[in-house]
């Protein structure tokens, strides 16, 4: 955990011990991780002008054979998964501690994700709808559908996996070995499956990869493969050795078959995508004590404060501003280069700058949805029992359809997002708070 200076600011010293209160290396690879993620996106959102002055969409990096070692260092999701493992069942325990329940901690899980997705779907839905009537290209109007919605995968999977966090936990306890040992075994028999036979089992990976980076978390926590400056037994040089010898394991998948880009390793995730988590966890490992000093100077702890409290906000809009910018440069008749053009790696700096200079503000505006989720979910729920834990259950559920439904259908197909949006309501009703 980060210590807190004896004698900083008062303001500052607030927000140090907040951090404190969690793990400021763990909320800065969370928030550093999640910049990655809107910066790949918007890298990946290729537009271009047609010859008759129409607009073209393409995804910028796929195919480039050039990408794939690049998609090793900037494909974040294990570390993101890890990140949130270590945060999960740190927030487990501390409601433990005060007398909550797993139902208390699933119900504020949900809440939290559910709301603003609801939110975004729905007035993403309405706006693609004006621009049909107002008689945009249907093509395009699909196709921005299906990107704004591309990213939803993440929260379907990510509300599943913690709600997960209190019997994984049970888990991590009692069997800590063998848990690993099974989620490891079922994510590469499944891979095998896939690739040798013609079973449908490879998004099976979904409810398998990221539970086992879920658990690398749980480890992380419990102080496995703690380097000797943070009070652990693992030198420096154990740390590398250990993110070589699964380096080298993922080159071997890689040579039997795996995909050597990370990012068609994520869909559906693979055994390669497993490794490349473990690599990350332990360079993560050798990486914390240097973070932890610097999350221990008021500036860095404010900031990674203030990415954690807008995150989900930055996540789920950060696709439809990009989108809002295509279309804003398109109509006004700006230069849209070609992807992988001189002109256009010459603009890419630029371009985001100007996703980040809307994507921030978006954020700040639409944070009291956030807000709102966290005042949903305040207090206790009642004493739990048979029909509660059914009806945080069925929460989860129905808020994993909506997202999921939205995320097949894309926002343009009204009806599916009024089908999602509800589902999501409903998902948000059964979970709000009803306690004391």
């Amino acid at each position: 955990m980060s210590v807190v200076p004896t004698h900083p600011r008062s303001a500052d010293r607030t927000v140090l011990v907040r951090i404190a209160e969690r793990d400021g290396s763990i909320d800065a690879v969370r928030a550093l991780s999640l910049l990655v993620v809107v910066m790949l996106h918007a890298l990946m959102a290729g537009a271009g002008r047609a010859p008759d002055g129409g607009l073209t969409a393409s995804v910028a990096m796929a195919g480039e054979g050039w990408f794939a070692p690049v998609s090793w260092v900037v494909q974040v999701m294990p570390l993101f998964f890890i990140a949130g493992g270590f945060a999960g069942l740190h927030q487990w325990r501390r409601m433990q501690g005060r007398g909550d329940s797993a139902v208390d901690y699933v119900r504020v899980r949900a809440m939290r994700l559910i709301l603003p997705a609801a939110v975004m779907i729905g007035l993403s839905g309405l706006v693609l709808a004006g621009a049909s009537a107002a008689g945009a290209d249907g093509e395009l109007v699909a196709e921005a559908g299906r990107r704004i919605t591309q990213p939803l995968w993440f929260l379907a999977v990510y509300l599943g996996v913690t709600s997960l966090v209190p019997v994984m936990a049970r888990l991590h306890e009692r069997h800590r070995a063998l848990t690993l040992a099974v989620l490891a075994a079922a994510v590469l028999g499944t891979d095998l499956l896939r690739m040798h036979t013609d079973l449908p089992v490879g998004y099976l990976g979904l409810g398998l990869v990221w539970p086992l980076m879920q658990q690398i978390g749980f480890l992380m926590h419990d102080g496995a493969c703690a380097p000797r400056s943070a009070g652990g037994r693992w030198t420096p040089a154990m740390l590398l050795t250990g993110a070589g010898l699964a380096t080298g394991g993922l080159a071997a998948l890689v040579s039997c078959g795996w995909p050597a880009d990370m990012l068609v390793n994520l869909n559906p995730p693979t055994a390669a995508l497993a490794l490349l988590g473990v690599v990350q966890f332990f360079l993560l490992q050798l990486a914390r004590p240097a973070l932890d000093r610097w999350m221990r100077r008021p500036r860095p702890a404010r900031a990674v404060r203030a990415a954690g409290a807008h995150a989900m906000t930055v996540y789920l809009w950060h696709m439809p501003v990009v989108l809002l910018l295509v279309a804003v440069l398109w109509v006004t008749g700006m230069p849209l280069p070609d992807p992988h053009t001189a002109a256009w790696w010459a603009t890419r700096l630029p371009w985001l700058a100007a996703v980040c200079a809307l994507v921030v503000p978006a954020a700040l505006l639409l944070a009291g949805i956030e807000r709102g989720s966290r005042r949903a979910q305040a207090g206790r729920a009642a004493a739990p029992g048979a029909r509660l834990a059914a009806r945080t259950a069925l929460a989860v559920l129905c808020g994993i359809a909506g997202v999921t439904l939205a995320l097949l259908a894309g926002a343009a197909d009204l009806p599916a997002v009024i089908c999602a949006v509800a589902l999501l309501a409903a998902g948000a009703g059964l979970s709000a708070g009803r306690g004391r």
